[in-house]
């Protein structure tokens, strides 16, 4: 079948009846609606007649209820807010002194000094900064609760989460999960608060509701096998914070039609494909595909070649499409792909975010992908995702859904799924991945105190690019073993610039940097922390330069084996 000829199976009106349908519903991972979704899902695999599974399974889910916070100071006041999922539930509410922190306002840029966090001890901290990294530090400096303001001025309060431990927590991470309540607050609010606390000294009542605990949930998956056993492995959310129109059931629904059009296609594919529709993303921490990982490790490792996560497809004012991967592709696949369905080729390329159900990096899945859709730059007026005011809101309806972009959206995905299961050789570029992993770690290196040398590191990556030079000259005499040799090596290295765990467990949520282990490291000078931060740091510096080193070494010996027995 030709390509184009598949493109216009897509129907729009299968799109709009997914979406309508999965909209009724408030779709929180473990609740009642939630499950008619993921029936829903099923049925339709059902009646396009494919391979399917609905797994269930248990997990650690946090479902904020609400959050209040009221000042007493000379004029009493009451401000809207929302709860945190995986923040303390305090119902009866904590009373304390207000800290603004003043250094949240430009949390990035690396010139705090080093006593911000001592002067926290009973405080309810007001910042511009909720992540999950800021919210153990005060806590740990014993702050006893934080009201987050969110930096653009709409009006409606976005659902978000604080929850620190990726998917279902186990016995050795249970103990970092948040001890403290945590609401958000609108600009505005946040701004009033913030005069009021500049004229006197403040006292806020700070009550959250969270309902936190363990539930049963399913997860659906289908499969259109191939001619081999590998496959690309295509996923999104079900789950979501209210009705989820945009995020994320125009990415379920592009799932769908994706299946019905591909499901008669199944001798016409080299590779095969899987389809999964994730729980526990919004109040779950990634437990759905934290759990399938874990489940289904050895055989993702062995035979899945790709992942490409679905988030926020056809949300409407989402004309520009930037592409968002590990980097080790080849660019150029992707880039044709969006010129010719956009008519723009992108201007710019983005990593993977730490989040959007990224549970894979232990497994060697050399290639990674999520799109992102956004507005003119003009029309970038809020902080969220996707530029819109309505994400993780109960706003995010039905007629935020753009269907002639879900379509082109369902295309573009066709288009990459269908290059990805018959591509001869992998579409991987190692050569630029380790010149670009050389200037990021040189990025660090500058950032940093002398007393971190990365000396080891740049002579490794320097020997693994005379590796890979050398393998890009050598002719491919078996391609079944060069795309081997590919996943091991792409694999890898997505791991080694991705997490800094071992690949059977999964990094902690807060804020990405690639190379996390050594950007440790980054704005980290003697003269600027205490002694025994600036040691703890540059033990565990030398204990990810050990791993990098090793790790990056072993795959020479595997590169060099190749070159010599083909």
């Amino acid at each position: 079948m030709e390509k184009h000829t598949l493109f216009n199976l897509i129907d729009e009106k299968q799109l709009d009846r997914h979406v309508q349908t999965l909209t009724q519903w408030d779709r929180l991972s473990g609740e009642k609606e939630a499950e008619q979704a993921a029936d829903y899902i099923a049925e339709q695999l059902k009646q396009y007649e494919i391979q399917y599974e609905c797994h269930q399974f248990d997990g650690y889910f946090s479902d904020p209820i609400q959050g209040q916070v009221t000042a007493i100071s000379s004029e009493n006041f009451n401000i809207r807010a929302k709860a945190r999922s995986y923040s303390l539930h305090c119902p009866e509410g904590i009373k304390g002194d207000v800290f603004y922190d003043i250094y949240s306002e430009k949390p990035d840029s690396g010139k705090h000094p080093g006593d911000q966090y001592t002067n926290l001890k009973g405080k309810i901290v007001v910042s511009w900064n909720y992540y999950e990294d800021y919210v153990k530090k005060i806590e740990s400096a014993g702050a006893v609760g934080l009201i987050h303001i969110w930096p653009s001025p709409e009006k409606v309060i976005h659902e978000e989460t604080v929850g620190t431990v990726w998917g279902t927590p186990t016995i050795e991470n249970a103990d970092q999960l948040t001890k403290i309540p945590v609401v958000g607050i609108t600009y505005d609010d946040g701004i009033h608060l913030i005069k009021q606390i500049q004229k006197e000294d403040i006292k806020v009542i700070l009550k959250t509701e969270i309902q936190t605990g363990i539930k049963r949930v399913s997860l659906p998956m289908a499969a259109i096998p191939g001619k081999t056993d590998q496959y690309i492995l295509i996923s999104g959310h079900y789950d979501s914070w209210h009705k989820g129109a945009t995020d994320n059931a125009g990415g379920n629904a592009l799932l769908l039609e994706l299946a019905r059009i591909f499901s008669s296609m199944s001798e016409k594919l080299t590779r095969g494909i899987k389809f999964a529709w994730w729980p526990g993303h919004s109040n779950g921490r990634y437990a759905g595909s934290a759990w399938y990982c874990d489940q289904f490790w050895h055989e993702i490792n062995e035979n899945c070649i790709a992942h490409i996560n679905v988030d926020f497809p056809g949300t409407k004012g989402g004309i520009n499409v930037l592409p968002r991967s590990s980097s080790i592709e080849d660019r150029s696949l992707l880039d044709d792909i969006i010129l010719y369905f956009t008519g723009k080729k992108p201007n710019h390329f983005a990593f993977l975010p730490r989040g959007a159900d990224q549970s894979f990096w232990g497994t060697n899945i050399p290639l990674h992908y999520q799109l992102k859709y956004e507005p003119n730059e003009v029309d970038k007026l809020y902080q969220t995702p996707g530029g819109n005011w309505w994400w993780h809101t109960e706003e995010d309806s039905y007629d935020k859904v753009d269907l002639e972009l879900l379509a082109r959206d369902s295309k573009i995905h066709t288009s990459l799924v269908l290059e990805l299961c018959n591509l001869d050789v992998l579409p991987l570029n190692l050569i630029d991945f380790v010149k670009n992993s050389s200037r990021i770690i040189g990025d660090i290196d500058r950032c940093s105190d002398e007393q971190f040398d990365f000396t080891p590191v740049y002579k490794m990556l320097d020997r693994l690019s005379e590796k890979v030079t050398a393998l890009s000259k050598k002719e491919r005499v078996k391609v079944e073993d060069y795309n081997r040799l590919l996943k091991t090596v792409g694999g890898t290295l997505n791991r080694l610039m991705f997490s800094c765990s071992s690949k059977y467990e999964f990094d902690n949520t807060f804020p990405f940097q690639p190379f996390p282990g050594l950007s440790k490291a980054k704005n980290i000078f003697s003269s600027s922390v205490s002694p025994e931060e600036f040691l703890f740091t540059i033990t565990y510096f030398v204990r990810q330069r050990n791993r990098i080193v090793n790790e990056v070494k072993d795959l020479c010996l595997i590169i060099d084996d190749y070159l010599r027995s083909n």
